[in-house]
């Protein structure tokens, strides 16, 4: 079985990925038309296809660790390839809110901390991928590779807790009956509750390793 999933991993997720990527994004301008609707869809359409990959990824470590089982030694094996997956999905995404900012013209508006933030974790995003292989890491060395990508990637989910939480507050403040971005906001909280329960259960074997 696992020699089947991982059939499905490496590169070659990378590129199902790319192509499933690419075929949503032709269906939803087909559909929808390349102006501001059809872009804006788009937009939310990779967010949340970002989002999962991310997750995937963020989470592939501390599942294993809680759960040893043939899915999550699967997720941890392809974690490299499922963040690479996660830069296609969140270039799309880029390239759609480009393609908005285009369309709109000057009503096209984004405050000064949403440029530093945002454009901070495209920056974390592209060194992340550009250091996604074994001659980076040797190049960088593993403190150096660690941090950076540690760093990355608290800096993402920070950046997908803040968007989808306030929006999801912002709808229950105002007794909006759509609550959409309520099971998102908690699907991201879900991540970060996985890795904190993954290092508390590694606290006795840390523990051990320190005392030894």
């Amino acid at each position: 079985m696992s020699k089947r999933r991982d059939a499905l991993g490496g590169g070659r997720l990378v590129g199902i990925a790319t192509l499933v990527l690419l075929a949503m994004s032709a269906l939803i301008l087909e559909r929808v038309g390349t102006g501001e609707a059809g872009l804006r869809m788009l937009i939310r359409a990779t967010a949340r296809t970002s989002l999962v990959l991310f997750g995937a990824a963020f989470a592939a470590s501390s599942l294993r660790s809680l759960w040893r089982v043939p899915a999550t030694g699967w997720l941890l094996r392809q974690r490299r390839y499922l963040g690479l997956s996660f830069a296609v999905s969140h270039g799309l995404h880029a390239l759609a809110i480009l393609g908005l900012g285009l369309v709109l013209g000057d009503a096209f508006q984004v405050d000064l901390v949403t440029v530093i933030f945002g454009g901070g974790a495209y920056l974390m995003i592209a060194l992340m991928a550009a250091t996604s292989s074994d001659r980076a890491f040797a190049w960088l060395g593993r403190r150096r590779w660690h941090l950076l990508h540690r760093v990355g990637v608290y800096w993402i989910w920070f950046i997908f807790a803040n968007s989808y939480t306030a929006r999801a507050v912002m709808a229950i403040a105002r007794g909006s009956e759509s609550l959409a971005y309520l099971p998102v906001a908690v699907f991201i909280w879900a991540l970060l509750g996985v890795r904190i329960a993954a290092w508390v259960s590694a606290r006795p074997a840390r523990a051990a390793v320190a005392v030894t």
